[in-house]
């Protein structure tokens, strides 16, 4: 994955952390914060992303709004994809 690539994701990611303290959502930003920011893109990484994206996307996906929902689905395809290619 390129140097862009991850830099974007961590864009994303940012701003669905920043809207999630802002909203006090504690329970996404408990799962996602273990794997935020991607710092040395190795697979393990992206991994430990696309699981955390999976777990909030199945058991925290009812209390997002629907943008943060599409940016999850998407941030998760693209984590899985990086690792299964």
């Amino acid at each position: 994955m390129s140097k862009s690539a991850v830099a974007q994701t961590n864009s994303d990611l940012a701003a669905l952390v920043n809207a999630w303290c802002d909203r006090r959502a504690i329970d996404p930003l408990r799962v996602v914060l273990s794997c935020y920011p991607i710092l040395n893109n190795l697979t393990d990484d992206w991994v430990a992303l696309a699981y955390s994206l999976k777990i909030i996307r199945a058991q925290h996906g009812c209390d997002l709004e629907p943008s943060e929902l599409d940016a999850i689905v998407r941030l998760q395809h693209l984590a899985e994809s990086v690792v299964y290619r």
